[in-house]
């Protein structure tokens, strides 16, 4: 798959957003959301330990693992 370049200001993307159909709109900022939390190399490697911990039968809060619940 070839890449695309896309070149759009943050007005028309912010606009864009605010008149897609309530659904969509919350789906594209779950979508977002996770794009930025894969972004961030601390929270990943968190959750990566809280998972290998869940495995072990070790449980942990929210706020254990991120520092603020989401």
């Amino acid at each position: 798959m070839g890449k695309i370049k896309l070149e759009i200001s943050l007005e028309e993307l912010a606009k864009t957003i605010t008149e897609l159909p309530p659904k969509e709109r919350k789906e594209l900022w779950s979508l977002l959301a996770t794009l930025e939390e894969a972004s961030d190399r601390g929270a990943l490697e968190a959750l990566k330990e809280s998972e290998e911990d869940v495995k072990k039968g070790r449980l942990h809060s929210c706020e254990e693992v991120f520092g603020v619940c989401l």
